[in-house]
C-alpha cells in the first residue's frame, strides 16, 4: 500500500511542507544545485505558491473521500450519503396535540382557527386542515329531550349500540334523562350524569382518546358535543404543556365555546443535526432488512412522527416465554409516536403468521376489508433522580454556569437510552467532562421510581436494571449537583 493516498487506515494526504520538500529534492538533483539555500529566492517563491495549489487538491480529494461516507460527511454531502443507505435528514415538525373541543353540533373549523395554551409565555396552536364538532365523532356530549311523548321510545344509539327508554304512562324530561343514565351507565365505555337543573345528560367517553359515532332519535337533541380535533404548533419543536393547559380560544367560530388538551401529544422537533443524523443512520439502515424486528424498528423510526424510542423482541420458540409472550410472537415497545402510524408500520412489515403482543390495541384494515388487529406495548417510565458530586480541578477554573452544563449533558445522555436500556452513570461521565471543563473527580448517585411524583428518600443506587418494558428518564429538575470539594 502506498505511504500517501488511500491506505489501509484511510486518506493519507500530503502536507504543504512535504510537498515543497519533494519539490526541492528533485530539482536539487536535476540540476545540482541546493534550490532550499535561499529561501526568499524567486524559484523559491515559485515553489511555494505552486505547493500551496498542489496542498488544496490533495485536501480537495480528502473531502470527497470523506463525502462518502455518513460517519465522516457533513452539510448536504451527508444528506447524499445517508441516501444510499435510504435514510433521509428528519426536517423539522411541528408538535400535535389531540384538543376535546366543544361547541353546538355541526361547528366548523376553518383552518384560520387558533387556540392557544393557558400558560406564560403563551403557546398557539393552528388547525392545518378543516374539521368539524359533530355528534358523528364524540368524545363527551350534553342531551336534553326536544319533545315528550308517553309510550315513545327515546333512543341514543352508540357506533351502532342502542341505548333506549320508553316511558310507560305521562312523565318528565327528568324521568326520561334519567332512564337514559340508568342504561348507559350499564355500559363500561362510558359515565353519565343528570343535570336535574338544566335538564341535561351528559355522556362521556371513558376513554379520553377514543371518538364515538352518535344518533338520536327526534325526540332529543344535542346541547353540546366535544370532538377530538388535531392542531398542530406554530413553531417547529417539541412543544410540551401540561394537561388541560390549551384552554384559550383566539380566534375561531362563535359556537366553538371550549378547548382542552386532555390526550397524550404528538412531539415535533427541530431538523436533524448533522450528529444526530448520524446516529439515525445507524438505527434507520436497517429498513431494508430481510430481518424483521430491525425492519420493523428501523420503518417506526424513520415513518412515525414523535417516536423517541423503539425496542423489538421475538418469542420465536414454541412455548410462551417468561415475558408473557405468545408462542411465535413480537413485542414492540415504542415511546411517542400515533398509535395507528405505529400499528401501521409493525403490520406492513412483520411476517405472514407471527402475532403480535402488548396492551396498545389497533384494528387495521386488511386487505380484502378485514380487520387486523395489531398489538404493541408502551413503556413505563422509570424517573431517575440524581446526586452529581464534582470535586474541582486545582488547575482549572469551573465555568459559572457548571450546573446547568452538567444537567443538560446528563439529559442528552438519559434521552439517547432506548427502551430496556440500564442506567449507568459511569458512561455519563465522559459527557460531562467535555461539557463542562474544570472537574477533576465525579460521583453520581440515584434514586429511581416509577412514580413521578415521588420524592427521593436517599441517593443510594450506583445503577439500575430497566426491564424490556421500561424506559429510563429524568429531567434538570430532578438532577442535583453539588461541590464536594
Amino acid at each position: 500500500m502506498p505511504e500517501y493516498g488511500i491506505t489501509e487506515r484511510g486518506v493519507n494526504i500530503k502536507r504543504l511542507d512535504t510537498i515543497m520538500d519533494e519539490i526541492h529534492t528533485g530539482l536539487s538533483d536535476g540540476w545540482g544545485v541546493n534550490t532550499r539555500l535561499n529561501p526568499k529566492s524567486k524559484l523559491n517563491v515559485l515553489v511555494t505558491n505552486f505547493s500551496d495549489k498542489v496542498a488544496e487538491l490533495w485536501e480537495l480529494g480528502k473531502g470527497i473521500y470523506d463525502s462518502m461516507y455518513p460517519s465522516s460527511a457533513e452539510g448536504i454531502s451527508l444528506d447524499n450519503a445517508c441516501q444510499f443507505g435510504g435514510t433521509v435528514r428528519e426536517t423539522a415538525a411541528r408538535s400535535y396535540y389531540p384538543i376535546h373541543c366543544t361547541g353546538v353540533d355541526g361547528t366548523p373549523l376553518d383552518t384560520s382557527t387558533i387556540i392557544a395554551s393557558a400558560t406564560n409565555p403563551q403557546t398557539n396552536f393552528v388547525l392545518l386542515n378543516p374539521a368539524t364538532i359533530t355528534r358523528s365523532s364524540f368524545n363527551r356530549a350534553a342531551v336534553k329531550v326536544v319533545s315528550m311523548a308517553s309510550t315513545t321510545a327515546y333512543t341514543v344509539s352508540i357506533d351502532g349500540t342502542l341505548f333506549s327508554y320508553t316511558p310507560a304512562k305521562e312523565t318528565s324530561a327528568l324521568d326520561v334523562l334519567s332512564g337514559l343514565q340508568k342504561l348507559l351507565e350499564a355500559s363500561e365505555e362510558f359515565t353519565a350524569t343528570v343535570d336535574s337543573e338544566n335538564l341535561l345528560l351528559s355522556i362521556e367517553a371513558v376513554d379520553e382518546t377514543k371518538s364515538y359515532a352518535m344518533i338520536l332519535t327526534e325526540n332529543l337533541t344535542t346541547e353540546t358535543v366535544t370532538s377530538i380535533i388535531n392542531f398542530a404548533s406554530e413553531q417547529n419543536g417539541d412543544i410540551v404543556l401540561p394537561y388541560e393547559a390549551i384552554t384559550n380560544i383566539v380566534q375561531g367560530h362563535a359556537d366553538f365555546q371550549r378547548c382542552t388538551n386532555l390526550c397524550p401529544y404528538i412531539a415535533g422537533r427541530q431538523e436533524e443535526t448533522d450528529r444526530e443524523l448520524r446516529k439515525s443512520y445507524a438505527d434507520k439502515i436497517f429498513n431494508r432488512s430481510s430481518r424483521m424486528l430491525e425492519s420493523i424498528r428501523s420503518a417506526i423510526l424513520q415513518n412515525v412522527q414523535g417516536v423517541k424510542s423503539v425496542a423489538p423482541y421475538e418469542n420465536d420458540t414454541n412455548e410462551w416465554d417468561s415475558y408473557g409472550r405468545p408462542p411465535h410472537s413480537i413485542e414492540i415497545v415504542v415511546d411517542g409516536g400515533d398509535a395507528r402510524e405505529i400499528a401501521g408500520q409493525i403490520l406492513a412489515r412483520k411476517s405472514g403468521g407471527i402475532s403480535t403482543h402488548g396492551d396498545e390495541v389497533v384494528k387495521m384494515p386488511g386487505e380484502y376489508g378485514e380487520d387486523i388487529t395489531i398489538r404493541f406495548n408502551r413503556p413505563t417510565y422509570v424517573y431517575a433522580w440524581m446526586r452529581v458530586g464534582i470535586t474541582q480541578s486545582t488547575v482549572e477554573d469551573l465555568p459559572l454556569n457548571y450546573a446547568d452544563r452538567i444537567k443538560k449533558a446528563i439529559v442528552s445522555r438519559m434521552d439517547e437510552l432506548n427502551c430496556g436500556d440500564d442506567i449507568v452513570p459511569q458512561k455519563f461521565l465522559d459527557a460531562i467532562y467535555a461539557a463542562c471543563p474544570g472537574i477533576s473527580y465525579i460521583d453520581m448517585t440515584m434514586f429511581t421510581s416509577t412514580d413521578e411524583a415521588a420524592t427521593p428518600d436517599g441517593y443510594d443506587l450506583r445503577s439500575k436494571t430497566i426491564s424490556a418494558r421500561e424506559r429510563a428518564v429524568t429531567s434538570e429538575t430532578m438532577i442535583e449537583v453539588a461541590l464536594d470539594g
